[in-house]
């Protein structure tokens, strides 16, 4: 430990990451194997069938036309100009449901969540999620001295699991007054489930039952970064109706994803986002919001901004994105279906899902089963409590095999065992 003078804080057991690992091999066989021989379903970027990233036509016309001077010159802190308007558009149409919107530019919606991690909750608080989510959840609240804690996601129906949640908030407010609950809806990474409408009447009903206690603080965070691949727009649009009189001592955030939505994934822009009431508690919001950014990245990054701006606060331009990404949701979407199908067929427990990037197959050894499915050329992500298949980055041909695999692998394993 000689000439190591890192804070002990930061003295922390280093992991690589696992869905960048995978990703590695599979590209290291697909270039000794050929890419037909290899199913590579680790990262969440959409492929077409030739393994060509999927980028909107109109965001790679907007890029290479940019000026020397859009595209280079800083940022302001909160956002370029008409940006606040253009996520609302992106987010809501022309029906915000009568909030207040306030929103500030983050590098992705990775940034959003450390965001709401740093502001919405002290020293060794703990966020409450699902028991399958997004990796970095985790490694966000640590890195920021904060803890995750999950409850169980499914009920026996296969529905979203409310009983778990109130047991969850109720463990969790009796140590704390803050409760900060995040939520990856529609179209959940890592499962591909969408809460309905009624399960988050559900969720409204639970903050206002531990709202009750005025001392309390509660935060609502949904992490809608894979919304525009959930249902169409109106339908997928259907949760944030519940989230409507909202107690007093609440607020509602949202993370917002530019690399999803507009696939623009290596330009890292996104915005977190509040859902106010009121014009006062949106102004506190935007103040704390862009402290936070200058504080740490100063600011976003311009083009991918200013490409948001042109796109939505253009009717013309906005409906040829939405028809254009409408095409990349239902690849997907036939995709997934796919893997679904024939998972039934083979005999393949899934997670529910209804739509998205990712499938999710429970199995308590993760990392076992990952690395055998590496010998039959089939590259996933483990996750805690199960493997991560990706439609987006998977053929539909690759779809209708991978389930067959995955169950013969498993099968092998268990007569292993």
């Amino acid at each position: 430990m000689r000439y190591v003078t890192l804070a002990d804080h930061a003295l922390r057991p280093q992991q690589k990451d696992k869905i960048f690992e995978a990703s590695s091999r599979a590209k290291a066989a697909i270039k000794e194997l050929g890419e037909e021989n290899v199913i590579n379903s680790t990262l969440g970027e959409c492929l077409d069938d030739e393994g060509r990233l999927m980028v909107l036509p109109l965001v790679e016309e907007r890029i290479r036309s940019m000026s020397i001077e859009e595209m280079f010159s800083y940022a302001p802190i909160a956002g370029v100009q008409g940006f606040n308007k253009a996520v609302e558009v992106a987010l809501f149409g022309d029906n915000n449901r009568g909030f207040v919107i306030e929103a500030v530019p983050t590098p992705g919606g990775c940034g959003a969540l450390r965001h709401v991690v740093w502001n919405y909750l002290d020293m060794g608080e703990a966020v409450i999620t699902t028991e399958f989510y997004w990796g970095p959840y985790k490694g966000i609240c640590e890195e920021h001295g904060r803890k995750l804690e999950t409850f169980s996601m499914f009920n026996s129906q296969g529905g979203f699991n409310l009983e778990a949640l109130d047991e969850k908030m109720a463990e969790v407010a009796e140590r704390q007054k803050q409760i900060l609950l995040i939520l990856n809806t529609p179209a959940n990474n890592p499962t591909g489930y969408t809460m309905t409408p009624q399960e988050m009447a559900g969720v409204v009903e639970l903050i206002r039952k531990y709202a009750k206690d005025e001392e309390r603080k509660i935060t609502l965070c949904l992490d809608v970064s894979y919304i525009d691949y959930d249902a169409e727009f109106e339908e997928s649009r259907r949760i944030f109706d519940e989230l409507t009189d909202m107690p007093e001592n609440t607020m509602v955030t949202v993370i917002f994803s530019m690399s999803k939505s507009f696939t623009m994934c290596g330009l890292r822009c996104g915005a977190i986002v509040c859902l106010s009431p009121t014009e006062e508690a949106a102004r506190c919001f935007k103040d704390a919001m862009t402290f936070s950014s200058r504080s740490t990245w100063s600011n976003v990054i311009r083009p991918a901004q200013k490409v948001l701006v042109d796109i939505c606060l253009d009717e013309d331009l906005k409906r040829e994105a939405d028809s254009q990404r409408e095409k990349f949701r239902q690849i997907i979407t036939k995709r997934g279906h796919t893997f679904l199908e024939e998972a039934g067929r083979a005999g393949l427990a899934c997670c529910p899902y209804k739509h998205g990037f990712f499938i999710t197959v429970p199995y308590e050894n993760a990392d076992k089963l990952a690395q055998a499915l590496q010998e039959e050329q089939v590259y996933v992500v483990p996750l805690v409590k199960g493997i991560r298949f990706s439609p987006c980055a998977v053929t539909e041909e690759k779809c209708r095999r991978a389930p067959g695999i995955i169950k013969r692998v498993m099968e092998r394993l268990e007569g292993e065992a």
